[in-house]
């Protein structure tokens, strides 16, 4: 599955893969995850979350490079146990869990 969020982000490439009996989907990233096209993988997250309600949602960004404020956001929404929408404001109770990537991006980052 591609996501492309906006015409100047890079586009997201993701495969979702669901263990029934662990009641986990895990999403494996590829390629570059900032701020600006975070959103559209929160528009994953919230697929699969309203599909699958219960289920553990794995995010495994070890395949994909991160920028740092984007790991830092991603950590918090782990933390909290909240998605955003992707979309609006508004915020989806999940239990998220990362697989931190090999790469953090140290790079500034436009927004």
């Amino acid at each position: 599955m591609s996501i492309h969020h906006h015409s100047g982000d890079p586009k997201l490439k993701v495969l979702i893969r669901l263990n029934a009996d662990a009641e986990t989907a895990r999403i494996d990233v590829h390629v570059v995850v900032t701020v600006a096209n975070v959103r559209a993988l929160y528009v994953v997250c919230r697929r699969v979350t309203s599909k699958l309600p219960g289920f553990e949602l794995v995010l495994d960004l070890a395949h994909a490079r991160v920028s740092a404020a984007a790991i830092e956001e991603l950590r918090e929404r782990a933390r909290a146990s909240l998605l955003y929408s992707g979309i609006d404001g508004t915020e989806t109770p999940c239990r998220l869990r990362l697989v931190d990537p090999l790469v953090i991006l140290k790079t500034k980052e436009h927004v």
